[in-house]
């Protein structure tokens, strides 16, 4: 038997001499070492190929999606997403131009019900010791600003939508992380208390008595720094032909069912993983993943990409925006918008190939799934897409008015999910949705 210590090779002096020799006898090296001591490393590696051979041009374009929202410094771009997908159900009831959901709403009554399902992972943990693996990972991140979109649905079906005005975004709920940083503390605190509780005698039902004073403390935070949310409101609006409506005493609940009218849990997540542990045709969940207690499991489909490919194309025809997940940091230019494959030379400076393939990358820590968008439009040439409109929520100072273009070997290498109505996807599909989920544990690379 034979064992690898990692260990034989040894850094010396000399070998180094032998890497700055061979360094210092390119040209190309030497410039590369000019450039990027004077120009910012990303501005120097990139395609301006790209950049000047793109145009915003598309085949098939949903209708309705005109303006970009943003999501501040908050990382609830999978609440945004699914709010401008609805947005426009919205629009198209009421008859006005201009709406937006209230984010806030949602982010308060996401942060309270996360703060409440990490307590009892706690007390689920109680017993385990300070190394166990699921224990740190809670306390590494108690409250996380991430989502999918079972956890959206389990809060609209819990909570319902209000209008932005109805709760505007505040000052100190722009920038997630410093009310994370508090929120973050306090639940620590909480989960030290509880189990030196535990140390010195308390039972489960001592902990969930204490745990309920902790929610009461987590929602004063919350109060401070958003605002309250409305049990009822007062709404009016003028539709396109000039007719006056208004809302009195309307709840958040009414107010979704009536200006929504979408039944959310009809929509299917599909995944496409590349993994060992994930065959296609099976579906997964992931465990410890919910953003609330009794809340709707996260649950996906794990199929071939060209399938998921295939759907977002059929939506986008069928005049359906996309919600879908990607790894938006890789190979994309913010500004202009652009989310395009070897949109940088690193290769050229660096004389090193850096490639990986999308298995890899997911194996190795190289991809995350970081942000959700929606596609609402694709330029399909010869029955093959080329490139895909993306609504972002990242403001309108960013791409084409807050819309990005996804060149469709970008969506390739680094789109990973997308939400598709079940309505929508033949017995096939289905049946497969159907199984009972694999449990994934929440370390994995698609969670």
């Amino acid at each position: 038997m034979f064992a690898c210590s990692g260990g034989a090779m040894e850094i010396n002096r000399e070998l180094t001499r032998q890497f700055d020799r061979k360094i210092s006898k390119s040209p190309m090296n030497r410039l590369a070492m000019n450039a990027v001591g004077r120009v910012e490393l990303q501005e120097l590696a990139i395609n301006r190929e790209i950049i000047m051979s793109t145009d915003f041009s598309f085949s098939h374009e949903v209708e309705g999606f005109d303006e970009a929202t943003a999501q501040q410094k908050v990382g609830i771009c999978w609440m945004f997403a699914a709010l401008n997908m609805l947005r426009i159900h919205t629009l198209k009831k009421t008859g006005i131009k201009n709406f937006e959901f209230s984010g806030t709403y949602l982010m308060f009554w996401d942060k309270l019900e996360k703060a409440n399902y990490f307590l009892g992972k706690i007390i689920e943990f109680i017993d385990r010791p300070s190394s166990d693996r699921a224990l740190k990972m809670k306390l590494d991140d108690p409250i996380p600003d991430g989502g999918d979109w079972y956890m959206f649905a389990n809060l609209v079906n819990k909570y319902g939508l209000v209008p932005s005005s109805m709760m505007k975004l505040a000052q100190y709920s722009m920038e997630s992380s410093k009310h994370n940083e508090i929120l973050a503390l306090k639940l620590r605190q909480c989960a030290a208390t509880l189990r030196e509780m535990r140390v010195h005698g308390a039972s489960v039902e001592d902990l969930e008595k204490k745990r309920t004073s902790f929610i009461e403390d987590i929602y004063r935070i919350l109060a401070i720094c958003f605002g309250t949310p409305p049990e009822k409101f007062n709404w009016s609006y003028r539709d396109d032909k000039k007719k006056f409506h208004r809302e009195h005493g309307i709840t958040p609940l009414e107010f979704f069912h009536k200006y929504v009218s979408l039944d959310l849990n009809q929509q299917v997540c599909l995944w496409s993983c590349p993994l060992e542990d994930t065959p296609y045709g099976k579906t997964y969940t992931i465990e410890n993943s919910r953003n609330m207690v009794n809340g709707k499991p996260f649950k996906a489909l794990n199929l071939p990409l060209e399938t998921l490919k295939n759907l977002a194309v059929k939506m986008i025809r069928d005049g359906k925006a996309c919600i879908f997940s990607c790894d938006v940091g890789k190979e994309s230019l913010r500004k202009e918008g652009l989310m395009y494959r070897n949109l940088y030379n690193y290769d050229l400076i660096f004389q090193s190939d850096f490639s990986l393939d999308r298995k890899s990358r997911l194996q190795t820590g190289e991809a995350h799934l970081t942000h959700s968008m929606l596609l609402v439009g694709v330029d399909i040439h010869r029955n093959k897409p080329l490139k895909w409109k993306v609504e972002n929520s990242w403001g309108t100072d960013v791409g084409k008015k807050g819309f990005f273009i996804m060149s469709d070997e970008w969506f390739d290498e680094h789109v990973y999910q997308i939400i598709i109505p079940s309505t929508m996807l033949d017995d096939e599909i289905i049946q497969g949705w159907q199984q009972e989920p694999v449990v994934l544990p929440m370390w994995h690379p698609m969670f």
